[in-house]
Parts: C-alpha cells; structure tokens; sequence
C-alpha cells in the first residue's frame, strides 16, 4: 500500500493519540502531558527531550503501562 508521499505504508509501531495526563485533585490539577499524538513508524529512531518537569518520564511510563493516561489512547504495534 502506498501512503500519501507515494512511498511504501510503513507499520505504526506506536501510535499515541490526544494523550493527557494529570496529577493531583480534581480542584487542582497539574497537567503533566495536555493533547499530545504522535505516530513512531517501523524503523524510525525518536528521541524525547524537553527541560526538567515537560512530561518525558510520564510519558515513558504510559508507555510502558507503568502508568495509565487521563484520557487518549497508546497503541503499542497495534495492540
């Protein structure tokens, strides 16, 4: 199957869509990720940076089903 570039569909090896996680009470959340989707392809190498409180290791942990997101989904090679 070709995908829109004209170049062979590769497989979604992660698909992450509108994933938002919070912490702390319902008066007073603290978003730790806020909306985020992305999709890893088979054979891509991503990198996560971002400062020190951006949400790189509560995302690891959604990942990993470590922890679950407030809402969104994560699909780990379609599964």
């Amino acid at each position: 199957m070709k995908n829109e570039r004209g170049g062979e569909e590769l497989e979604k090896m992660i698909e992450v869509k509108h994933l938002s996680k919070s912490y702390g009470s319902k008066l007073s959340p603290v978003k730790a990720l806020d909306n985020i989707s992305f999709t890893v392809e088979e054979g891509e190498f991503v990198g996560i940076m971002g400062p020190s409180g951006a949400g790189k290791t509560t995302l690891m942990n959604i990942l990993s089903t470590i922890n679950l997101p407030t809402m969104g989904s994560v699909s780990i090679q379609g599964k």
